[in-house]
């Protein structure tokens, strides 16, 4: 019998404005989304909801957008990089279905570049990771 897996679980906005999704740029992981690891406390007991208020919050904290969280649409296993803070841990990620409400978009630390892009130019930040798998799925699937 193999041992249980240790990870994180995260959770990733892919949230759309006027037809084009919102994809953010990591300095060191390469192609990023909005959203982050589920931190202490912030899964309650028999309360979903409090899932998507963990995503709302990380999207403000790092884009100052507030967006509207729909249906999960996607799940991956992602490892850090060897230059990443968070190398050695494995992240289980939920992509979610998310629209724009309000903001000026504003990003964090964490990010240092951001695009819109639609299902015409979407493969333009095609790095070869499984972050761009991710949104091609989005783009492709229905």
């Amino acid at each position: 019998m193999k041992n249980d897996a240790l990870f994180c679980v995260g959770q990733k906005a892919f949230i759309k404005k006027d037809g084009k999704v919102l994809v953010l740029g990591d300095p060191v992981e390469g192609l990023d989304f909005p959203g982050g690891k589920i931190q202490e406390d912030e899964a309650k007991d028999r309360d979903a909801s409090s899932l998507i208020e963990a995503l709302r919050r990380e999207v403000r904290e790092e884009t100052n957008l507030e967006i509207d969280v729909f249906d999960p649409f996607h799940v991956w296993y992602h490892e850090f990089s060897k230059t990443s803070r968070n190398y050695g841990k494995v992240v289980y990620l939920v992509a979610f279905k998310c629209k724009y409400v309000s903001g000026d978009l504003k990003l964090s630390e964490e990010h240092d570049k951001y695009q819109w892009v639609d299902k015409n130019n979407y493969k333009e930040v095609d790095d070869g990771s499984d972050f761009f798998d991710v949104l091609k799925k989005y783009f492709t699937e229905k």
